[in-house]
């Protein structure tokens, strides 16, 4: 073999090797970014209506609640409730050590009234005395959601947050950010 043709198989099995390792780079990137970073969830059922919809797929930064970070009043976040599998998209309604009330379709926290013009229906009063570290989770839907208000469900800590929903990427139509 020449030394022309010895050069250009070495030049070819280097660009081969990076870009073998360019590809690596990338997929492993991916799924830090993935697993750490961002991760999309489908919305299942009316609970967080007029806000999410039956369908909306969301992107969720998981980023937001590392570090002891906590999500903050208002805030839409991904989460599990302990003993279920599934992945529940909830509005934090209530703070550790914080009275919630719901009087007359109206939230109060600790006697302060709150505007929450999300809300789309009003459920049946309800209150309860969060403890520390314990978070009040509620859709937006109030009347048709299965949230924090049902005994099997309960307040949750900070352990069961996988992220904030901030961007309803599907359908294209309703793309925006979510409030």
């Amino acid at each position: 073999m020449s030394r022309k043709k010895a050069r250009r198989r070495k030049k070819a099995v280097r660009r081969a090797l990076s870009a073998a390792l360019a590809l690596v780079l990338a997929a492993g990137l991916g799924l830090c970014l993935r697993q750490w970073g961002f991760g999309l969830t489908r919305v299942a059922g009316t609970s967080m209506s007029d806000t999410l919809r039956d369908g909306d797929v969301a992107l969720v930064t998981r980023f937001d609640y590392l570090g002891g970070r906590t999500p903050d009043f208002g805030d839409v976040v991904a989460c599990r409730f302990p003993g279920r599998a599934d992945t529940y998209l909830k509005r934090v309604a209530g703070l550790p050590g914080e009275t919630v009330t719901i009087a007359g379709g109206t939230l109060y926290r600790d006697g302060a009234r709150v505007s929450e013009p999300y809300v789309s229906s009003f459920p049946e009063d309800y209150a309860v005395v969060l403890g520390a570290g314990e978070y009040l989770l509620l859709g937006d839907n109030r009347a048709d959601s299965y949230d924090s208000r049902m005994p099997d469900m309960g307040p949750v800590g900070a352990e069961a947050f996988l992220g904030r929903a901030r961007l309803i990427l599907w359908p294209l139509s309703r793309f925006g950010i979510i409030k």
